[in-house]
């Protein structure tokens, strides 16, 4: 095994900012108490919670009462889908085949247990959503439409705007998950259709264990843990500062130095694009002309993507075949069969994400071993020699 160690997994979870950690240090004597105290102690940390989400706030071009906290973005897309369950009568909700598991999966629970309606919506072979089809779907009854706005697996960018136009006439509110997308690429929700958005610390430098929640006011909202009155009612549960403060940092750094890095992640994705457009049977699934510029998906035909990943590993180097929230198995990514891919295709298929830690030398280091490898496979898939 090798002595290096090249994180390429990114859109999993990011390495802690030293920004990040320091800024949580600076204020962790300040925020030990419960923010919703009447006292001296409860005061200095409601000033810094608040101070967070301010800040968020301005980041997203919203208000701060509009910004809520909860425990990352699995939490806030759940919330906002499991308040269907709150009213009464016929309901319908419209996501699409290629959400992350949050999304989907709830989706179709609520279908199967709970007797909503449900319209999963199809995506061409680039993993795009039709407007067209969203007008198609949408019902009399329709009360919900949750559509990602970037793909966690292929990096793909949905036309959000385009998509939000057709619920703002309907007058159906319009949910997005923000998660890979907040922080990496310009997200301004005030001039947008977007009544509620979803988005985490941990893929930008920020600690696990935090997300947020905006809901657009006057938008309908019923909260999904219910207590305290924390968080203005919509999420009881004490409030965790310094998990927010560092929350905030991340996204004050990444937005500050978000020029910067998007040009160094189109050139490590080029050199990428450069050094496997030299080996044979090569096939790229990310959408390269729309698509995050941290993000590359793709695979080797005959080669599984799994004897890939344990040779990179055995190298130092860590990568993905997907979203990690179902990694533990080894099965075909949903998202690239719902873009049509063959399953042979989609379980020969690697994702590489890269972020803030990410070097030049990182980049040129996988290049080498993705090439030594697949090259290894290739030769022993002719002969049947190891």
């Amino acid at each position: 095994m090798s002595n290096s160690k090249i994180y390429l997994d990114h859109n999993a979870t990011s390495p802690l900012l030293p920004e990040v950690s320091a800024a949580m240090a600076e204020v962790e004597h300040l925020a030990f108490a419960n923010p919703s105290s009447p006292h001296w102690a409860g005061r200095d940390a409601r000033i810094l919670l608040e101070d967070s989400r301010e800040k968020l706030a301005q980041a997203l071009g919203t208000k701060p009462q509009e910004i809520f906290f909860t425990s990352g973005g699995s939490e806030s897309n759940n919330t906002v889908l499991r308040q269907l369950l709150m009213t009464s009568g016929e309901k319908h909700i419209i996501s699409s085949s290629v959400e992350h598991p949050s999304v989907l999966e709830t989706c179709r629970i609520l279908a199967e247990q709970q007797n909503i309606q449900f319209t999963e919506l199809a995506v061409d072979s680039s993993g795009t959503l039709a407007p067209d089809d969203l007008s198609a779907a949408i019902r009399p009854e329709t009360e919900l439409i949750s559509l990602i706005s970037a793909n966690n697996e292929t990096g793909k960018l949905q036309s959000i705007e385009e998509l939000t136009k057709i619920t703002q006439q309907q007058q159906i509110p319009f949910h997005t998950d923000l998660v890979q997308a907040f922080g990496k690429i310009e997200c301004d929700l005030s001039t947008s259709g977007i009544d509620y958005a979803t988005a985490t610390a941990h893929k930008l430098g920020g600690p696990r264990g935090i997300g947020l929640l905006y809901v657009r006011e006057g938008t309908p909202f019923q909260s999904l843990i219910s207590g305290g009155k924390q968080e203005r009612a919509r999420r009881a549960g004490t409030e965790n500062v310094i998990l927010a403060v560092g929350f905030a940092k991340a996204v004050e750094w990444y937005l500050k130095n978000q020029s910067k890095l998007n040009e160094q992640f189109f050139k490590y994705r080029q050199s990428v694009l450069e050094e496997i457009a030299k080996l044979e049977k090569i096939f790229i699934n990310t959408d390269l002309e729309n698509s995050l510029p941290n993000t590359l998906n793709f695979g080797c035909h005959g080669i599984s993507a799994e004897s890939l990943l344990i040779s990179l590993d055995m190298d130092g180097v860590a990568v993905s075949t997907g979203s990690a929230c179902s990694s533990g198995a080894m099965e075909a990514s949903h998202v690239l069969l719902a873009m049509g891919i063959s399953r042979a295709e989609a379980k020969s298929s690697l994702r590489i994400s890269w972020g803030w830690s990410t070097s030049s030398e990182d980049i040129d280091y996988f290049c080498a071993r993705l090439t030594h490898h697949i090259l290894r496979l290739q030769a022993k898939n002719k002969t049947g020699n190891p």
